[in-house]
């Protein structure tokens, strides 16, 4: 068993294509070493593939503090 779930959206590869994420903003980024870290894209090949931060569900999150 392993102690992470994937399985969500998948990387976004420039190299091949993929549109680029806008300038400066924080993306999550996969770097050529193969770690996931957040930042802005830049441009000099450091990065194999990005994805957007995650939305937040402001309903949910009320529920859930509403709860407590």
């Amino acid at each position: 068993m392993t102690d992470y779930q994937a399985g969500g959206a998948e990387y976004l590869y420039p190299g091949t294509g993929d549109e680029m994420p806008r300038r400066g903003a924080k993306v999550q980024l996969l770097t050529l070493g193969g770690i996931h870290t957040n930042g802005p894209w830049i441009d000099d090949g450091s990065y194999l593939g990005w994805l957007p931060l995650p939305k937040r569900n402001q309903e949910k999150e009320d529920l859930i503090r509403a709860k407590t």
